[in-house]
């Protein structure tokens, strides 16, 4: 299913409207898989399942039932954090001193100022590095 991340989806409403997304996400709940749509215009998430259709392609059925919503909503917001600490993590180590193997007190030679992360906000006062 990665390989449709970011793939553009039309649904198309009982009236004939058409509404444009593109897939954000998909994620396995109580036995079935659902897709995160984000609308293109206005970033509106909406919660679908995914099901083979006749044609080879995949079906989007939006789900309306709110603990089904909720659930898949919340694993979207843990992936979000998870992703989003791990890009940190990865601009964290990108040190252009190189010093971050000698840095081990806060006398470090390099100028970095280690009470503050890469991106220079402080950190919380329960934190410091070493």
């Amino acid at each position: 299913m990665d390989e449709f991340i970011g793939a553009p989806v039309e649904l198309s409403a009982p009236d004939g409207r058409v509404f444009r997304f593109h897939v954000k996400f998909f994620a396995p709940y109580a036995g079935e898989t659902y897709a995160v749509l984000e609308h293109d215009e206005d970033g509106q998430l909406l919660v679908t399942t995914v099901e083979p259709a006749e044609d080879g392609q995949v079906a989007f059925t939006v789900v309306g039932e709110e603990d089904i919503i909720s659930a898949v909503l919340e694993k979207l917001a843990a992936w979000s954090v998870a992703a989003a600490l791990e890009k940190e993590d990865a601009e964290d180590e990108d040190c252009d001193c190189g010093c971050h193997d000698d840095c081990h007190d806060h006398d470090c030679p390099c100028g970095h100022d280690h009470d503050h992360d890469a991106h220079g906000r402080p950190l919380p006062s329960y934190i410091r590095r070493a």
